[in-house]
């Protein structure tokens, strides 16, 4: 009896949340809400998200029961259907082949012999299954329409005026006539009161300033005049010296006038440059990511994972950490659906689901 257990599988995920082959693995679904995608204009119904593991292997029963009751046989004949089909998958994979569950997905080992699994866009969640992404569009307000039609309201209407009508304008009440009052003379007076006052004190301070500079020279005055005999003594001594320690002076400062002005306005060059082209790259790039795929202890693995990166065009980044070798890309990114979109492609590329991100 030819029995499709992929088909058994892809019922099974609609009602349970984990499903275990016996002896291979285990599907496990996650349940993912509505999501939005404004660059895209689309909404995306509520989901869930497939992912496989091979520690999975104790038998749960789903599979074996489902197949025993839907063709009417044993469990122990349902068992043996089961192990030939996992045993046929392991064959494949083997081979370097990929093993495709129809409506569910596609399986096949990595470089490090692991089996991956890339999920199909079936959407298993019963709630919301064959709910299409809805478009969506921002509306767009224009309040100059509004204004104008404001602004048309109130015109009144002059061809009704030239005619004669009385309602031709509305009627407007009439403004309410100030109550008498005295408060501006008041503020007057008071605000040249206040405007004389300031040039009084401005003048007193004047007048101080003035003959506090005549009192200071004339004290100055007798305290000068002994200074011309005292400078007469000692001048021939001190031009003397000045003549004799001027060449050391006039050698030594020019070094260090030359040397340290150069240096140090060289070096605020290189920080204006580097401060400049950091910030170009920042507006253009954005802000810089790195996708780390895969430590290995392999350092031939390592090599293959590299040559695929580079082949692939990514900006690959490695670094070596004792024994273990890390390896991943490096990018610059404006929005966080980018790093999304990058670890789907990876992983699609390489077979790892897990990918870790390290932002800087």
């Amino acid at each position: 009896m030819q029995i499709d257990i992929p088909a058994h599988i892809e019922k099974l995920l609609f009602l349970h949340d984990a499903l275990v082959i016996p002896g291979f693995g285990g599907f496990t679904a996650t349940r993912t809400p509505a999501s939005t995608d404004y660059v895209g204009g689309t909404v995306s119904p509520p989901s869930k998200t497939l992912a496989f593991s091979e520690n999975l292997t104790i038998d749960d029963g789903l599979l074996t029961a489902d197949i025993a009751d839907a063709h009417g046989i044993s469990t122990e004949d349902a068992s043996r259907s089961v192990e030939e089909f996992v045993e046929k998958m392991r064959n494949l994979l083997d081979q370097r082949e990929i093993v495709t569950l129809p409506g569910v997905g596609r399986l096949y080992k990595n470089y490090v012999q692991k089996i991956q699994f890339l999920p199909d866009a079936t959407n298993f969640n019963a709630g919301s299954y064959g709910l299409p992404p809805l478009q969506f569009s921002p509306i767009a307000r224009s309040r100059e329409v509004e204004q104008g039609a404001g602004s048309a309201a109130s015109v009144p209407d002059y061809n009704r005026a030239l005619s004669g009508s009385s309602q031709a304008f509305p009627p407007t009440p009439a403004p309410a006539m100030p109550e008498p009052t005295f408060a501006s003379e008041r503020s007057g007076g008071g605000s040249s009161i206040a405007t004389a006052l300031g040039i009084f004190l401005l003048l007193a301070a004047f007048s101080a300033g003035i003959w506090y500079w005549q009192y200071r020279q004339k004290s100055a005055e007798p305290e000068q005049k002994p200074a011309p005999e005292m400078v007469v003594e000692d001048q021939p001594k001190e031009v003397e010296k000045t003549e004799k320690e001027a060449p050391v002076i006039e050698e030594e400062t020019p070094v260090v006038q030359e040397e340290d002005p150069e240096k140090a306005a060289q070096e605020s060059l290189d920080a204006k440059e580097k401060a400049a082209r950091e910030k170009v790259n920042l507006a253009r790039n954005g802000k810089e990511c790195i996708l780390i795929i895969a430590t290995l202890s392999n350092k031939e693995n390592a090599d293959k994972l590299r040559k695929l990166l580079t082949e692939e065009n990514y900006q690959e980044y490695y670094t070596q950490k004792g024994s273990s070798h890390v390896v991943g890309i490096r990018f610059f990114y404006l929005k966080s659906s980018e790093i999304e979109a990058k670890k789907k492609a990876l992983s699609a590329l390489t077979g790892v689901n897990y990918i870790a991100v390290k932002k800087k």
